[in-house]
């Protein structure tokens, strides 16, 4: 049969698959086994060849992580493993490396697209040797595959400040609360609003001057409280070896947007986020070979699942007007629209703010972010119309599009929801990642 096999090690859900299929190959064939990793993105402009050895000691450090744990797995299954890593493309190391080896066999992982794409396709058509293309599904997935690794924690006796300079630092919403790395609790952006008396959401925080988030941080250690104060409990956490799709469902039937990760003793290794499980489901659903590993739901459309109620302004409308519409709207948005309700453009929150950081008064910005916490009974006084500070750049579809090309849009552009307009770019609607989760989950059932 096969008396050398090798096998591309990436870290991709794919590249898993490539690796037990490798693993039961040998075993069948007694052949030996060899993973390779290419270490391929190194700066292509270094400053200096201390830039490159640095990037490359980095891709060692993670592929000699990901090979030992791939040697563990092999080992499990009384298969031995031998590893290495290279420097270089892809394809042309790999290619080269099969030559050099004498492999009669390698092994590659394809995501579940229309055809092979990238480096699976090159090598099959180009390796001197059989190929074999190991397909991820999306029923198989775990946890581990899709969750992200790099996660912080706090303390529970960690100060507010902390905590936000955390999530700022990182750009993240959410921070799991541990003891050692036993997790306890999590402080989500909505936890700081609603008790920790944090005035503005995280994202509006990162617009800020330093001198007034210095301000915000002041006000937000007044009140003396710790994250074990504010914190989320009981917290819902998830094992790294569940699929995916028990993830998704999570998070659907209890509204929760995020799941801090453990390992089989308990302990803290990462979390998942909506976006993680919508961005995963999003790369199964290009192209026709991927349809079928789809939840069901995912196969609906944009009117299915889309709500009418969007608040709305006409260009004319006062920016005075504009403010305490924002602030009467959860999704803390407008969409601006002419007489026939053709989508002109978008008004946030932020884009009022930082609107407010050029004004002229040196206390109108404090205002605004006074009002925008916590909107008091009298208008501020805003000049200009909405037309003059709305984002013209909005992202839509119409209500046939299917939501597996919406959740593509919403992770690709990293947007919470989409415009939902008809064939003359006239608002029907509004879709949101909760609402297209929902409705892949229900497609599992």
């Amino acid at each position: 049969m096969y008396r050398h096999i090798l096998v591309t090690l990436d870290g991709t859900p794919a590249s898993e698959q490539a690796l037990k299929q490798a693993i039961a190959l040998a075993q069948l064939s007694s052949a030996t086994l060899t993973g390779i990793s290419v270490i391929e993105k190194l700066p292509a402009y270094a400053a200096s060849l201390g830039e490159v050895a640095e990037a490359k000691a980095e891709g060692e450090v993670f592929f000699a992580k990901l090979q030992a744990n791939a040697v563990e797995s092999a080992r499990a299954s009384h298969v031995e493993m031998a590893t290495e890593i290279r420097a270089g493309h892809s394809v042309q190391v790999i290619l080269h490396y099969c030559e050099e080896g004498g492999f009669d066999l390698v092994i590659v992982g394809a995501e579940g697209r229309q055809g092979l794409g990238g480096t699976a396709d090159k090598i099959t058509e180009q390796a001197s040797c059989s190929v074999l293309v190991a397909r991820s599904t999306l029923r198989v997935l775990r946890v581990r595959d899709v969750m992200t690794r790099d996660v912080a924690a706090v303390g529970s006796s960690a100060p507010l400040t902390e905590v936000v300079d955390l999530l700022l630092h990182r750009g993240i919403k959410a921070v799991p609360v541990a003891e050692g790395r036993r997790v306890i609790g999590i402080i989500t952006g909505g936890d700081l609003l609603e008790r920790g008396g944090m005035g503005l959401r995280l994202s509006l925080q990162r617009l800020l001057s330093a001198e007034e988030l210095a301000e915000q941080k002041r006000q937000l250690a007044s009140s003396g409280k710790t994250a074990a104060d504010v914190m989320t409990l009981p917290v819902l956490t998830i094992g790294e070896s569940e699929k995916v799709t028990r993830a998704a469902r999570i998070m659907a039937e209890r509204q929760v947007k995020r799941l801090p990760v453990v390992d089989k003793e308990g302990s803290l290794v990462g979390i998942i986020s909506r976006l993680d499980v919508l961005e995963t489901f999003a790369s199964h659903a290009q192209g026709q070979e991927g349809l079928p590993t789809l939840p069901k739901g995912l196969l609906q459309t944009a009117a299915d699942v889309m709500f009418h109620d969007v608040a709305t302004v006409s260009p004319e409308t006062s920016l005075n007007e504009v403010l305490n519409r924002i602030v009467s709207t959860p999704l803390r948005r407008v969409i601006v629209v002419d007489e026939t309700r053709r989508v002109l453009g978008m008004i946030s929150d932020a884009d009022l703010l930082e609107r407010a950081a050029t004004h002229p008064s040196p206390g109108f910005l404090r205002q605004i972010i006074a009002f925008l916490a916590r909107p008091p009974a009298e208008v501020i006084r805003i000049s200009g119309s909405a037309s003059e500070a709305m984002e013209k750049d909005v992202y839509t579809v119409q209500s046939t599009t299917p939501l597996s090309e919406i959740a593509r849009i919403m992770t690709e552009k990293r947007v919470k929801r989409i415009v939902v307009v008809d064939d003359s770019g006239r608002l029907l609607g509004m879709v949101d990642r909760e609402s297209i989760l929902r409705v892949a989950v229900n497609g599992l059932l």
